[in-house]
């Protein structure tokens, strides 16, 4: 009678353990599936960093397939440019280009060219922005400025001026 007891007991212990074990398994499952979907679904952010020192000069909270632009006066041509770029993931793809000519060091490659308003606009360029962030030397001499959403920052005055800038894309929990 005391064996079956002992059996009993012991078989009891088995299938304790047993579904323990499952429900750590199932545990740990979830808990990975938590952290993946965290990492993956992290918030993008737009920032201007001072290429330099690395210090974070404008952060603006970006979704994915958000556009934004960079427009200044061509240092050659002496007239406005305004490109246009794309948020996917962590890079930034160049989408179209606005000028008023094709002059020396314009850019001219695209799938669209159209005129509109005295402009070629340049559109369906979907390049890839080399090395993922813009590198930009604001000029002193003439506006330069980034627009995104309702913000139009000036960055050819304080604090951007004079600074090699970097534009890119951050996800992070952790705004700046």
């Amino acid at each position: 009678m005391m064996n079956n007891n002992r059996e009993t007991v012991s078989n009891a212990e088995k299938t304790l353990h047993k579904r323990n074990v499952f429900l750590s398994l199932i545990g740990a499952f979830i808990i990975i599936i938590f952290v993946l979907l965290l990492y993956i679904f992290r918030p993008s952010y737009l920032t201007i960093e001072d290429m330099a020192s690395g210090e974070v000069l404008f952060t603006e909270r970006v979704s994915q397939g958000e556009r934004f632009a960079v427009t200044y006066i061509h240092s050659v041509e002496r007239s406005p440019v305004k490109e246009i770029f794309e948020i996917r993931q962590s890079d930034i793809y160049t989408m179209e280009s606005h000028t008023e000519s094709f002059g020396a060091g314009m850019p001219y490659d695209g799938e669209e060219i159209e005129m509109e308003d005295g402009k070629f606009i340049i559109r369906n360029i979907n390049r890839k922005v080399h090395g993922g962030a813009l590198r930009v030397r604001p000029s002193s001499v003439f506006p330069h400025h980034v627009e995104i959403g309702e913000n139009r920052i000036t960055i050819s005055e304080t604090p951007y001026e004079g600074r090699n800038l970097e534009i890119k894309v951050v996800r992070t929990y952790f705004k700046g």
